[in-house]
């Protein structure tokens, strides 16, 4: 919009200039301004053109915020376990950089390493004053060696992430299956749920949507869905970004049937990665025994691959094992159809003891993840049911990244022992280094082999860091051997946590 008179040229005659006065100055005015426009024509004929130089596309950094991590809590007792038994917790958090500050709920942490007799939900905040790139490893640990809920879980402290994937957890009878979503910003968050079964996509609590407030976990128990035995889930947030963690707890009739707490693993994809699937004697991770005697007890649960297939069409599937010497088909596994929207599992049964990477290709997006149990005695006396553990250990993308970290929970009895599977072709090289930098060592995984490189007792959290081309993923497989009336081995597994770095910086691309 212009304001009035703008751009409107107004000519005054002064009253007492004769009639051809005016037409004169007027005929004037015309040739100076015919003469004007010769000269502007001139001049623009002759004046050099604007130069202008290609702008390349820059890729700046931006500055670093604080990096955020949200730990995990117990298991809650959302079974309604008459006897929950003795639980120990502990949370151990260390810093990977000397010239950072943790802050552990709301309290500044003053050690590089520092364990906390608890388990509860909480935020760590890692911060630097430069505000450069930083970071830290934290592991919540719950062990109940008996009751019902005994059990071993190992979850490590994870970064918000707009969208997650989790494989894994039942709700048939006798189980529990709690969906826990932390908010780690200042807004609230709306969280899209989906969550798969057996035969296709079930109908998730809340419609599927929930929203989640600023600074909170909220529980959500998806035995509300019906009773199905295999599950995964999708979370994507509107909003802000969150935390999920899958908490899982079991019975058999009156027998315990294991704990776990899953966070997420990879986004659905044709060329995945499993780590940290340790198998043992049939006997001691729930299979039955091919001379068992007709009657002999036996464990609800035995090593399973799960995949599910979040697609509108068939997806079929092809799974390996990547071993210490090299790659096998699973027997049985090599052209799997999974339908749309379906959660399918796959026996391990049968595969050699020793330490692997399940591969799994697909012509068509899925997700997977791997059960592994450990199974003890018949308990309680002729119920015909042995007492178990399970661990979940999620899918990893192919193009995982260069670095991470691990936790390795020690203390006590428990023992970790790290697994790295290459499912590559070609040879990688993976360097290993402790939180505080006194260690350190490089490890060759051949192509198509899984490695389980030594690491000493006394080293609780690890850098990894390799080339962007490896296919390499990661995982610590935690066990621990309880005694008593309960006896027998418990097992979780621990994830590697993508590089702090890629967390606190965001790169802008200007052109």
């Amino acid at each position: 919009m212009t304001d009035e008179g703008e751009g409107t040229n107004t000519v005054s005659r002064h009253p007492g200039w004769p009639g051809v006065v005016g037409r004169t100055a007027s005929l004037t005015a015309s040739a100076l301004l015919a003469a004007g426009a010769v000269g502007l024509t001139w001049l623009g004929v002759r004046a050099p053109a604007n130069q202008s130089a290609d702008v390349a596309a820059m890729d700046v950094p931006m500055p670093a915020d604080d990096v955020v991590y949200a730990c995990h809590g117990a298991p809650g007792n959302t079974l309604g376990a008459v006897d929950v038994g003795r639980t120990t917790a502990t949370t151990t958090l260390s810093s990977l950089d000397g010239d950072s500050t943790l802050t552990y709920g709301g309290k500044t942490l003053t050690e590089p390493v520092t364990t906390l007799a608890e388990a509860s939900d909480g935020l760590l905040s890692v911060a630097r004053a430069d505000r450069a790139p930083t970071g830290a490893v934290g592991v919540t640990t719950t062990l109940s060696t008996d009751g019902d809920l005994r059990g071993l879980t190992a979850a490590p402290c994870t970064p918000p992430t707009a969208i997650s994937w989790i494989v894994g957890g039942s709700t048939q009878l006798g189980s529990s299956a709690e969906l826990r979503l932390t908010n780690p910003g200042t807004t609230s968050v709306t969280a899209a749920i989906r969550l798969y079964g057996s035969v296709g996509e079930l109908l998730a609590p809340s419609g599927g949507r929930v929203v989640v407030p600023p600074g909170k976990t909220m529980g959500f128990l998806l035995e509300a869905a019906g009773t199905d035995s295999r599950l995964a889930l999708s979370v994507e947030a509107t909003g802000g970004t969150l935390v999920p963690a899958l908490v899982t707890e079991a019975l058999d009739g009156e027998t315990a049937a294991g704990t776990e707490v899953t966070t997420a693993g990879a986004a659905p994809s044709t060329d995945l990665t499993v780590p940290g699937v340790v198998l043992t004697d049939a006997a001691e991770q729930g299979e039955k025994a091919s001379d068992a005697a007709e009657g002999a007890p036996v464990s609800s649960d035995a090593p399973v691959v799960r995949v599910v297939n979040p697609g509108d069409e068939p997806a079929t599937v092809a799974v390996s094992m990547v071993g210490p010497d090299g790659t096998q088909p699973l027997p049985g596994a090599g052209s799997l159809v999974v339908d749309p929207g379906a959660v399918f599992d796959v026996s391990l049964g049968g595969v050699p003891a020793g330490a692997y990477g399940v591969h799994v290709g697909s012509d068509a997006p899925v997700t997977a993840g791997v059960r592994l149990v450990r199974s003890a005695g018949e308990y309680p006396e002729r119920s015909g049911a042995l007492l178990h553990d399970v661990a979940w250990s999620q899918a990893t993308a192919s193009d995982a990244g260069e670095a991470g970290s691990i936790a390795l929970p020690r203390g006590g009895e428990m023992s970790s022992d790290l697994v790295l599977t290459n499912s590559g072709r070609s040879p990688a090289a993976v360097s290993l280094t402790s939180a505080d930098g006194t260690w350190s060592r490089d490890v060759e995984v051949p192509a198509g082999t899984t490695v389980t490189p030594e690491v000493p007792d006394e080293i609780a959290a690890l850098m990894i860091a390799g080339s962007g081309s490896q296919e390499v993923a990661a995982a610590a497989v935690v066990t621990t051997r309880v005694t008593g009336s309960a006896a027998g081995t418990l097992i979780a597994v621990v994830p590697a946590v993508a590089d702090s770095t890629a967390l606190s910086e965001t790169r802008l691309l200007l052109r």
